[in-house]
C-alpha cells in the first residue's frame, strides 16, 4: 500500500532485478505505465534484464492466460487481440453463447470479459493456465492494482493462493481508471480493495506493508490529501526538506493569477476538458497521474469549491479520487483558482 511519492516504481524495479529464480513478471495497467518502468529500468540497470518481462495487464491475459488454453473454452479461432470497450461490451448474452459472451468479429476477445475468459479456462482445465504461469514466473509483481476489478481480482485471487511469489503494489485512493466495468466484485471498487486486501491477509494469503513517506509533498500537501482519506493511513513527508518560499495550499483570486503563473509556472490541472480555462496548458486529472511537478495550479469544479468552502467532504465524495491525485502531484505547493471564503488548511495568496 503505497502512497504517492513513496518510491514504488523504484522498489518494484529493484526487487525484480534483485530476484533469484525463474523469469520474473513485472505487470501494470497501462502502456504509460510500462514506459516508466522500462525507463526506470534503462536508468537504474542499463535496460531490461533477459529474464524480466514487462507488460500490461492486458497483456498479461492475452499472452500468458487466455491463448494457451483458449481451446478449453473456444477453438474456433485464434483469439488475435482485443476489442478495448469502455461500457460494458453488449447487451445481455448468456456464458454459455461462448462465441457472441466473448467474441466480437469471431478473434476479437472484448477487453471486459478476457479476465472471466481466462478463470472459466483455469476451471475447464483444472488449474492448467495457473500451472503454466509457475513453470514459467517465480515472481509476479503487480503495479497500480487499486485499477483491477472485475474478474481480475479472482486472477489476483488465483495467483496468491499459486507457487508464485507474488507482490501488489498500488494506493487505493489513486483509482481512477478500472481495468473493466463488470458487475463482478463491484464491492471491491476504488479505495474499498483495502477491504479485500484485509480479507486475504486474514486468509493468511498475503501480508500488508505500508509504504506512507512521500519524498515528493510537503507537510500541508499531505495534510489536504489526507483530510480526504480520515479512514485510511496517513501520508507523511519523509525526512528533511529543503525550504522554498510559497509551500503548501494556495487559494488565489482571478485578480491575482496571471501574477501567480507568471512568478511560479504551475503546471494547470483540470477534472476534464469540459474546463475551457487555460484549455491548450492544462492537463486533466486523470493524465497527471504518474507525473510530479514543483507546483501544480487546480481549476476546481463547483463540487470542489463548495469543498473549499466549508471542507466538508460530501462536496468531493464523487471526485475525490481524482482530487487526490491532482492534488498530489506536487512537491511544494498547490494552488486552488478560488477567491472566496476558505474552509480548508489553505492560504490566499497576493503578489
Amino acid at each position: 500500500m503505497a502512497c504517492a511519492g513513496s518510491g514504488k516504481t523504484s522498489r518494484v524495479v529493484n526487487q525484480a532485478v534483485g530476484a533469484t529464480g525463474k523469469r520474473i513478471a513485472i505487470v501494470t495497467y497501462t502502456n504509460n505505465n510500462v514506459r516508466e518502468i522500462e525507463d526506470r529500468l534503462d536508468r537504474t540497470n542499463s535496460g531490461t534484464p533477459p529474464k524480466v518481462d514487462v507488460m500490461t495487464w492486458f497483456a498479461f491475459l492475452l499472452r500468458e492466460c487466455a491463448r494457451p488454453y483458449q481451446s478449453a473454452k473456444y477453438a474456433t479461432h485464434r483469439i488475435s487481440s482485443l476489442l478495448f470497450v469502455n461500457k460494458r461490451s453488449a447487451m445481455y448474452v448468456p456464458e454459455r453463447e461462448v462465441w457472441r459472451h466473448y467474441f466480437a468479429d469471431g478473434d476479437l476477445i472484448y477487453s471486459d470479459k478476457i479476465s472471466q475468459f481466462v478463470v472459466k479456462c483455469d476451471e475447464e482445465t483444472a488449474g492448467a493456465v495457473i500451472r503454466r504461469l509457475e513453470r514459467i514466473y517465480s515472481h509476479i509483481f503487480i503495479d497500480e492494482f487499486q485499477d483491477l476489478a472485475g474478474y481480475d481480482l479472482d486472477i489476483v485471487d488465483l495467483l496468491l493462493r499459486s507457487r508464485i511469489d507474488v507482490t501488489l503494489v498500488g494506493d487505493p485512493r489513486q483509482h481512477i481508471y478500472s481495468t473493466n466495468p463488470a458487475s463482478k466484485n463491484k464491492q471491491f471498487l476504488g479505495v474499498a480493495v483495502v477491504d479485500l486486501i484485509e480479507n486475504w491477509r486474514d486468509a493468511g494469503l498475503c501480508d500488508v506493508e505500508y509504504l506512507n513517506e512521500t519524498f515528493r509533498c510537503g507537510p500541508a500537501i499531505c495534510e489536504l490529501s489526507n483530510s480526504l482519506w480520515p479512514d485510511l493511513e496517513p501520508m507523511v513527508p519523509a525526512g528533511a526538506r529543503e525550504r522554498v518560499p510559497y509551500e503548501g495550499v494556495l487559494a488565489v483570486s482571478k485578480s491575482h493569477l496571471a501574477d501567480y503563473i507568471d512568478r511560479f509556472r504551475p503546471q494547470i490541472l483540470r477534472y476534464s476538458k469540459r474546463s475551457k480555462t487555460f484549455s491548450h496548458h492544462a492537463l486533466n486529472f486523470g493524465m497527471a497521474k504518474g507525473l510530479q511537478f514543483n507546483r501544480v495550479l487546480i481549476i476546481p469544479t463547483r463540487p470542489i469549491r463548495k469543498f473549499i468552502e466549508s471542507g466538508d467532504l460530501r462536496h468531493v465524495e464523487k471526485s475525490r479520487d481524482k482530487l487526490h491525485v491532482a492534488i498530489t502531484r506536487a512537491r511544494h505547493s498547490v494552488a486552488f483558482l478560488y477567491g472566496g471564503k476558505i474552509g480548508i488548511a489553505a492560504d490566499r495568496w497576493s503578489p
